[in-house]
């Protein structure tokens, strides 16, 4: 039983590690208040879970690519569009040339919904070559308010320097707070010198002091002076591979004890 737990706590840490934070862009979607949208990282998504979705590392383990990518393009056909966003979560974090083209190519489905599931997954792989294509998407007058904000928050994600452009000619036409938000934490994040202008205006005149104060970081992140999310999160997952395997095994044996105490 004992070797049964560490195994399953095996899997919850690494599961957990994957865990996006709260979303500042996924916010409105989600219909949060932007009170509790602004104590997160505006970037991150928080995603709604789909009947399922727990099941998809267990079945990445046991499919090959080729299988996972086949039922994923045959799922794509579905007109239930729940079933489409269920069938592009299962690319999250598969590992093929092929992947990053289908979610771009979802980025033309017709439902809101598959639109946003397949630009956050761009964006929390780092899919470069979406960059373009993101990139022109935010300026189609056809593309919806929602889903521009994803793509500011993807682009933002990504960090390409060639996406500091059209974040920046967002953040000059979005006269919505949560939206000016999420470009200046995006330009952060990306780091081009470009914005450095921009984010200087808006330290000195935008009306609100979340969106100047997220300004302030963006400078900071551009500078050197702060570690962007990206650099963050790249480090904590270097800490947690070098941990020594002992003080691994202590937290296992350390959590193991609990669950047994709690079953007395």
């Amino acid at each position: 039983m004992t070797i049964t737990r560490n195994l399953f706590f095996s899997f919850a840490l690494g599961a957990a590690l994957a865990v996006p934070h709260l979303a500042f862009a996924q916010a409105q979607y989600g219909g949060q208040g932007l009170g509790s949208a602004l104590s997160s990282n505006p970037l991150s998504h928080q995603e709604a879970t789909k009947p399922g979705v727990d099941d998809l590392a267990s079945r990445a383990a046991t499919e090959t690519p080729f299988k996972i990518i086949k039922d994923v393009k045959l799922g794509l056909k579905d007109a239930d569009p729940a079933v489409r966003v269920s069938e592009l979560e299962k690319l999250r974090n598969l590992q093929d040339p092929e992947v990053n083209q289908i979610l771009i190519s979802s980025m033309s489905d017709p439902d809101v919904r598959v639109k946003v599931k397949a630009i956050d997954i761009l964006g929390a792989r780092g899919a470069n070559e979406a960059v373009t294509p993101m990139s022109t998407m935010i300026f189609l007058r056809s593309t919806e308010p929602i889903v521009k904000l994803h793509l500011v928050a993807g682009l933002g994600r990504i960090g390409d320097a060639q996406g500091a452009v059209p974040v920046m000619q967002y953040l000059g036409q979005d006269q919505d707070e949560r939206g000016r938000g999420t470009a200046v934490f995006a330009l952060g994040e990306i780091g081009s010198d470009k914005a450095v202008p921009l984010l200087n205006a808006v330290v000195a005149q935008d009306q609100s002091p979340m969106v100047r104060r997220l300004a302030k970081e963006a400078l900071q992140k551009v500078s050197g002076e702060m570690p962007t999310e990206r650099a963050k999160t790249v480090a904590q997952a270097s800490t947690k591979e070098n941990e020594p395997t002992d003080q691994k095994l202590a937290k296992l044996r350390e959590m193991d004890k609990k669950m047994e105490d709690e079953e007395r």
